[in-house]
């Protein structure tokens, strides 16, 4: 019996493919790939930490191999929906997955198939189908979208699909917010020089820094001096839309571990009264911690059930912000674990209207609400919002007067939208909105 003939083998320039360092994967990588993606996948992990955390206590691993687990992993999680569509399953193994990555960086050999439980026919399969052309492929799967991805996307229709999908299939920059209490930008970043780490300004935002590679960060003195957080430039932008002054009182009312409440005292220096809030008190004691390496021991903090209403000396602030729980479509580079969440969309965005209703009730007349998410879905976005304002017609939408703002992130309703292939950001939606100067019936809490 003669040998089947193979597939003329194409060109994979069209297809995405893992970086990887040199030499050969062995199937024991493959097989801790595998089982790092089901940890990160059934628990819910954040990747980049799990990977961190993971690859710490192999100590005897080198150090191109912990990078090539590093890259398989991630490569898995930015493109699950690909190598599903190769390897023609509904739901493989992670094992299989891995083997489906190892393919296309031609690394692929009969021992690995063996480990990741690839039969004869799958492996005829996945070379099958690689040899079709990847822009082919339905868009949903060249964009890596799963089923309820997909849904919204479709709802959506942004413009300039294709090149959106790349860019969140991509690396996501490391930013920084500089603490202009502890000095000047560019003395920081000379001081980064020093530690041979290339960085340079961002354009618009007065305190962002952009790091030409990734590196670590956490024990240079001037981080533990609090010289600076790390902080995508999206998030910048949310700081400085709501153009708090000195002296005014500001709620964050859902502050997380606090990157934007550190970023508000940052715009203003120091010299504001800002409560920050969250339900969870583990995220605010991390928030604690980072605002005391900060030089920031007045700031009040209060664990808050904010889609309820709140305690009655919450009111009256100048400024409020609304980070709403999402979906986190707009961070899928740096969580790329996200695309693949089971998310409530229900449940999600009756939180997300509560917590607007909440933080209107909070906010002074003629005060500014600033609503936003790290999502890319209208649904979660510019629905809620609307929804909103046809229940408060006397609210308004306003335009920060931020001269560094690009245009092209204003939408038709005068709100913002950042997307990574054209801001080089995290996806951000941000609407400011101001309350009426009268304190009228209309103001109160649906």
């Amino acid at each position: 019996m003669t040998d089947p003939i193979e597939p003329e083998r194409p060109p994979l320039d069209d297809w995405p493919r893992p970086d990887l360092p040199r030499g050969r994967t062995f199937p024991a990588q493959l097989l801790l790939t595998a089982e790092l993606l089901e940890r990160i996948t059934e628990q819910g992990l954040p990747a980049d930490r799990s990977l961190q955390r993971e690859l710490a206590t192999r100590r005897k691993m080198g150090r191109r191999d912990r990078e090539r687990v590093r890259e398989l992993t991630l490569f898995v999680l930015r493109q699950r929906r690909a190598l599903d569509w190769l390897l023609d399953e509904h739901a493989p193994s992670m094992a299989a997955r891995v083997a489906a990555t190892l393919s296309l960086a031609e690394a692929l050999d009969p021992v690995l198939a063996e480990a990741a439980g690839l039969t004869p026919e799958t492996t005829a399969t996945l070379a099958r189908r690689r040899a079709q052309p990847f822009d082919s492929l339905p868009w949903s799967v060249r964009f890596n979208l799963p089923p309820a991805a997909a849904e919204q996307w479709q709802a959506w229709q942004p413009d300039h699909p294709e090149s959106l999908a790349r860019a969140l299939d991509g690396r996501a920059p490391v930013d920084l917010h500089a603490n202009p209490r502890h000095g000047e930008r560019n003395a920081l970043i000379d001081e980064l020089a020093e530690a041979d780490i290339e960085a340079k300004t961002i354009a618009g935002l007065p305190l962002g820094i952009r790091l030409e590679h990734p590196t670590r960060l956490t024990r240079l003195p001037s981080f533990e001096a609090g010289g600076f957080e790390i902080q995508d430039a999206g998030s910048q932008w949310v700081v400085r839309t709501l153009e708090a002054q000195p002296g005014e009182r500001v709620l964050d009312l859902c502050a997380g571990a606090g990157g934007k409440t550190l970023g508000l005292l940052d715009e203003a220096r120091g010299q504001l009264h800002l409560t920050a809030c969250d339900l969870h008190p583990d995220r605010l004691d991390r928030l604690r911690t980072r605002a005391q390496r900060h030089g920031d021991t007045e700031l009040e903090l209060r664990t808050v059930d904010a889609t309820q209403p709140l305690p009655v000396d919450l009111a009256e602030f100048d400024r409020v912000l609304i980070d709403a729980p999402c979906s986190g479509s707009g961070t899928w580079r740096r969580h790329p674990e996200l695309r693949w969440a089971d998310i409530d969309w229900d449940g999600l965005a009756q939180t997300q209207r509560q917590l607007l209703e909440q933080g209107a009730s909070a906010t002074r007349p003629g005060g500014r609400l600033v609503y936003a998410t790290c999502s890319l879905w209208p649904a979660e976005n510019e629905a809620i919002v609307a929804a909103f304002l046809a229940r408060h017609p006397d609210w308004n939408t306003i335009r920060p007067s931020l001269d560094d703002l690009p245009d092209d992130t204003i939408t038709a309703a005068g709100w913002i939208r950042l997307r990574p292939d054209q801001h080089g950001c995290d996806g951000f939606f941000i609407a400011c909105l101001q309350a009426p100067t009268d304190p009228s019936p209309n103001r109160s809490v649906a």
